[in-house]
């Protein structure tokens, strides 16, 4: 077996595509770095008077904000809502972004701004229902007749199950928590196990039986 030097392996051909296949994954990498560190969020979020003008002052936020809740320093709103950071307009923005879901009585989906548009936050005296939107009536708040139940962001807006490949695109990237991530995916809580061992709502066994 001829044992030569690497000159003889390598030709103008071989060049052209090593020097094509450097560049296009240069390019890969840079557009999702360059998608990922944009800063609309905050440029919209960050202006009070904007904020406020457009009816949620409640979602005001600076940078300062951000770090200070999370305790993460350097975090960017998209690494755990997601969305589209570098889309100017709300709709494009927002699309993909993770949110809360309003389940109504019969198990659908409710339109957050028709049904509850205000902040979402703890009220009224019922520590269970303390998270649920409240309506006002004779001076005593209430809870919401349209809305059952309210579900949090690592939710299957279909199964209403949690949902493994969200928490793999927020806190289970690669630079965030992976293992603590892996280690909880293993768990009963996050398998739903025993729920999935369920047949009917009462019998044999279920969660009101």
């Amino acid at each position: 077996m001829k044992i030569g030097t690497i000159s003889d392996y390598i030709n103008i051909k071989t060049i052209i595509i090593f020097t094509f296949q450097f560049f296009l994954i240069l390019t890969v990498l840079g557009y999702h770095s360059w998608k990922d560190r944009g800063g609309e969020c905050l440029k919209c979020h960050s202006d009070i008077e904007k904020m406020t003008k457009l009816g949620y002052p409640q979602f005001y936020v600076t940078q300062e904000m951000i770090e200070k809740e999370s305790k993460h320093p350097n975090v960017r709103c998209q690494e755990c809502h997601l969305g589209n950071p570098r889309a100017k307009e709300p709709d494009k923005a927002h699309k993909g972004m993770l949110s809360v879901l309003l389940v109504s009585e019969d198990g659908n989906i409710l339109k957050r701004k028709d049904i509850y548009p205000k902040p979402l936050i703890p009220s009224g005296d019922d520590m269970i229902r303390k998270m649920l939107p409240q309506v006002e009536y004779e001076g005593k708040l209430y809870p919401h007749p349209d809305v059952r139940n309210v579900l949090w962001h690592d939710r299957d807006p279909i199964t209403f199950n949690y949902d493994p490949a969200i928490t793999k695109k927020t806190c289970g990237k690669s630079n965030c928590h992976p293992a603590e991530t892996e280690q909880f995916h293993t768990t009963i809580m996050a398998t739903n196990f025993r729920q999935r061992t369920m047949t009917t709502w009462l019998n044999p066994y279920g969660p009101q039986n």
